[in-house]
């Protein structure tokens, strides 16, 4: 009995001698990321620049608020930062800043979500 009881032990320190250095040879698990190939083969992220479309409610020189929404949602209040590379086209004509928007104004902006800030790459007064 005393023999089975040594033979059963040095298996299990085997066991656990293989099973260890198997488990540190595994990474740390990385986040999943969603992307998607492009023409070119390359993988690109699978949510890039998103477009909302609404109205000018206020402008200030680092930004503006549009009621709108994104396509199959409902209104709300978007705050847009701006950066030097926004680009704001008024009635077929480029502006330089968002000041040149007005309140009532109506709007197509797309935006990328940077640093946790809504920034608004490109700016489109529409027709009324």
């Amino acid at each position: 009995m005393a023999m089975r009881g040594i033979t059963a032990a040095a298996l299990a320190v085997m066991l656990m001698g293989s099973v260890v250095p198997a488990v540190a040879q595994q990474g740390a698990a990385k986040p999943a990321t969603e992307s998607v190939k492009t023409g070119s083969g390359k993988a690109e992220a699978k949510i890039g620049p998103r477009t909302v479309t609404g109205t000018v409610k206020a402008t200030t020189d680092k930004g503006f608020v549009v009621v709108g929404r994104e396509t199959g949602q409902k209104d709300k209040e978007w705050a847009f930062a701006l950066d030097g590379a926004t680009r704001v086209d008024a009635l077929g004509k480029a502006a330089r800043t968002a000041k040149d928007l007005r309140e009532g104004d109506p709007v197509t902006v797309t935006y990328t979500n940077r640093d946790g800030k809504i920034v608004a790459q490109s700016v489109t007064v529409n027709a009324k």
